[in-house]
């Protein structure tokens, strides 16, 4: 019987990006990568094209570099996160479930609840701005 892993890693969204792992805070360089990162958790599980996630954050990029900067970010956050945290198929980018859990898709699951306990806890979560300190300025994010 297959048992749901327990989060390794534990990302917090609302008000400002914030990574902890097993050892503390994670630091993860550049708002790219965050955003990268970002995206993927509050996607997740759902699968994205290299070409959507190489738009989202080098559009303004030529293709070729564009490319090239999606392939060092994942090469990054496989070196930071573990090789097991993504999962690379063809031509699609995804996180492994239940690797990293963030504090939107708790606010998201308390908030389909519906219930007066679940509502005012999702309250508690809500810290500001979906990643109020992470700015990317291209056109597609």
């Amino acid at each position: 019987m297959d048992s749901v892993p327990t989060p390794t890693f534990q990302l917090s969204l609302l008000g400002g990006f914030e990574l902890n792992g097993p050892h503390g805070s994670v630091d993860l360089t550049s708002k790219k990568l965050a955003a990268l990162l970002a995206f993927l958790a509050c996607s997740a599980p759902q699968a994205h094209s290299r070409e959507k996630l190489m738009t989202l954050l080098w559009g303004s990029h030529f293709d070729t570099q564009a490319r090239q900067n999606l392939r060092q970010a994942l090469t990054r956050l496989r070196r930071l996160l573990g090789e097991d945290v993504l999962i690379s198929a063809g031509e699609t980018v995804s996180l492994q479930p239940g690797v990293i859990m963030s504090d939107v898709a708790r606010f998201e699951v308390l908030l389909s609840d519906g219930s007066r306990d679940a509502v005012n806890h999702a309250v508690g979560l809500y810290r500001g701005s979906l990643m109020a300190d992470v700015v990317i300025l291209e056109e597609a994010w």
